[in-house]
């Protein structure tokens, strides 16, 4: 399928799907179809101390646009604190986390190169709605299904 010269999503679309990624909420906002496998774009909100398990990507990047809050980013060795209007950018094979560290939810753009992180979102939506709490091992599978490494907790499972 050849690359759309444009693609727009307006506020509200039908394509704004809602997924709850361990409390982030995640909107796919240019999916990989729409790009023809180029990139992926999503917004998420975090909540107050949420953000994903220390994990790394083994072929895909991502860029970070911090939109509103305060997050701490661990990035291998290193924990960076960034706040609205800066921008992250991990290359594959980092190992990374964030936790959004304010008192109001943060607000990020995400932009995922090259595309196809849409559909792991929308299977991990999937099967964290399928129990109170979450089957870690079938995380971890799915993570390495999409080419990453699920490596530890989240920031705020270690106090």
């Amino acid at each position: 399928m050849p690359v759309q010269t444009f693609a727009v999503t307006p506020p509200g679309s039908p394509a704004d799907q809602i997924l709850n990624i361990f409390g982030d909420l995640v909107t796919i906002k240019v999916a990989s179809q729409q790009t023809n496998g180029k990139l992926t774009v999503i917004h998420s909100e975090t909540p107050r101390k949420g953000g994903p398990p220390l994990h790394a990507h083994l072929s895909d990047s991502e860029t970070f646009f911090v939109l509103e809050g305060e997050f701490l980013f661990v990035l291998n060795d290193e924990t960076v604190a960034v706040s609205a209007g800066s921008t992250v950018f991990i290359p594959a094979g980092t190992r990374h986390q964030y936790q959004n560290v304010g008192n109001e939810p943060g607000k990020l753009l995400i932009i995922l190169e090259p595309a196809g992180l849409d559909a792991f979102f929308i299977e991990l939506d999937h099967l964290l709605k399928q129990s109170a709490e979450p089957d870690m091992p079938a995380v971890a599978a799915l993570h390495a299904k999409f080419g990453m490494e699920l490596l530890g907790p989240p920031l705020a499972a270690l106090g």
